[in-house]
């Protein structure tokens, strides 16, 4: 396969008002690799994938999300690394763990950085896809060189617990893919982002054929894994990073400086005062500034 892996596929048509850069970046897509971790199929997008002497950078996403939430920004490193964008068992084009419990997204990292023998990888995880990052740093700290953790969730006592996700057995089915499309939703909401990017995840949410369009995600995959034991943090031994968006609603009462407190090799807070939670989708150049400013560190 080369460089560029497969193409776009020819349905997806780019809102007309979107970014140059987006549309320059979404011509190199990364090519497609499935790896076997514990019997099942894990997805990743991968660009210079076989420049094996670039420094590996990993890209995780959030919850119920995918790679693509990625896909768009990862070419903005190709000068420098070799960048890989999972997808967490459940979600994407990764297949459902056997079971949903604590570590399973983290032995799917672990397994795909081992198998692949991309160590030392600098690991970067949106929202879910950061604790997910944190705990496979815990559980293999060799594998990794640093990591940045970007709007993640963490319960600090005396919170309340994270509210547990239940499973939804199957998803609603749309007749086409551009219905199914309108249906997608940005969790939680943020009303400031740019189409044009929302409309693209929104295409690689979908999946289907003919009449019977549904989201890409396991309808039964659960949020376990998040963190809300505080010693987990201090667990951390490689230098962690946080970036955080400013009006996001995990900003509030100092909890990013409370978080980041915690790490042993506790590095730089980076807030982007103008983002939400999902920065990549309404402060994206900043969110790539952000990344960079920390990698040279």
């Amino acid at each position: 396969m080369s460089e560029t892996g497969s193409p776009i596929n020819d349905s997806f048509q780019p809102l007309n008002n979107a970014p140059q850069w987006f549309l320059d970046n979404i011509r190199i897509p990364g090519k497609s690799i499935l790896t076997q971790v514990a019997g099942r199929s894990v997805h990743m997008l991968a660009w210079n994938w076989d420049n094996t002497e670039l420094p590996t950078l990993m890209l995780v996403h959030g919850f119920g999300a995918h790679s693509h939430w990625w896909s768009f920004l990862a070419p903005f490193f190709r000068d420098r690394y070799r960048i890989v964008a999972l997808d967490l068992p459940g979600m994407g084009d990764s297949e459902p763990p056997a079971v949903y419990e604590d570590n399973c997204f983290a032995r799917a990292i672990v397994g795909c950085i081992e198998q692949h023998q991309l160590q030392p990888v600098c690991i970067i995880g949106h929202s879910f896809g950061g604790a997910q990052s944190l705990r496979a740093t815990v559980m293999s700290p060799h594998l990794f060189s640093h990591g940045i953790v970007v709007d993640t969730n963490v319960r600090l006592p005396p919170e309340p617990l994270i509210r547990k996700l239940q499973p939804k057995g199957s998803h609603k089915p749309s007749p086409t893919r551009a219905e199914c499309m309108t249906r997608f939703r940005l969790v939680p909401p943020q009303p400031n982002h740019i189409d044009a990017l929302v409309h693209y995840i929104a295409f690689h949410s979908c999946a289907g054929e003919q009449q019977n369009w549904h989201w890409k995600s396991d309808p039964n995959c659960l949020n376990v894994g998040e963190i809300e034991d505080p010693d987990l943090l201090r667990a951390v031994s490689i230098k962690i990073d946080m970036i955080y968006g400013g009006k996001s609603f995990l900003n509030i009462e100092n909890k990013p400086e409370r978080v980041l407190a915690h790490f042993s090799r506790a590095g730089k807070l980076l807030t982007i005062p103008e983002a939400g939670h999902h920065i990549m989708v309404d402060h994206p150049l900043d969110l790539v500034a952000a990344i960079k400013a920390l990698l040279i560190n």
